[in-house]
């Protein structure tokens, strides 16, 4: 209950009295986005609204080593991939634990809704990764990799699999506050089937605070 305590006041208390900083925000990138595709303004959203909650996070809690994180992004289907699927949208999560200064282990959660040709296809992927993290100051790049399972369905039709997946990336994190940094990566992915093996390109931008 602690702990589920720690993450509402994480994300849901600040988002809250924000609230009409982030409509204000939203109108403006109304205004000046022309396009509607509503996929790159939900993502710009995204990440404003996660911003407004790193000023609950001004008091450094190094000696816990746990961190969470919330991401949203893009997914390019690569070789093996019907060509009728087109960019993929989606969201992650992920849970970590720092072991020193550079090297941590994570859980990372991920949903991806792909569409193409009439049909639709929903993937969630859990993979157990390492992450070592390079030093830098006010900005660190960082490499990971590790491997998993994919979990999808087919519609219309009903259908649905499970396969092995292994990723590799790298990215970038900048400081927002002490514990608290902006995350954007790219990786590549790969799906293990019986008789192929499906290659994509995530994207993905996100925060994540240690606790």
């Amino acid at each position: 209950m602690q702990g589920f305590n720690t993450l509402a006041a994480a994300f849901v208390i600040p988002l809250y009295f924000t609230q009409t900083s982030f409509t204000f925000s939203r109108r403006v990138i109304d205004c000046l986005t022309s396009s509607k595709d509503a996929a790159i303004k939900n993502i710009i959203l995204f990440v404003l609204a996660l911003s407004l909650t790193a000023s609950v996070f001004a008091q450094e809690t190094a000696s816990n080593p746990v961190y969470l994180g919330l991401g949203t992004g893009l997914d390019i289907p690569g070789s093996g991939w019907d060509p009728h699927y087109s960019l993929a949208g989606g969201a992650n999560a992920l849970a970590g634990y720092t072991l020193d200064k550079n090297l941590a282990v994570q859980l990372d959660g991920d949903e991806w809704f792909f569409t193409g040709s009439g049909y639709s296809l929903y993937q969630f992927r859990l993979l157990a990764e390492a992450k070592y993290t390079f030093d830098g100051k006010g900005w660190q790049p960082y490499v990971l990799a590790g491997p998993g399972m994919v979990f999808q369905s087919l519609s219309p039709s009903g259908g649905s699999t499970s396969n092995f997946d292994g990723l590799a990336g790298a990215g970038v994190q900048v400081d927002l506050a002490p514990r608290t940094h902006l995350f954007v990566e790219a990786k590549v992915n790969f799906i293990m089937s019986q008789t192929t093996t499906f290659v994509d390109v995530p994207l993905n931008i996100g925060i994540w605070v240690g606790l």
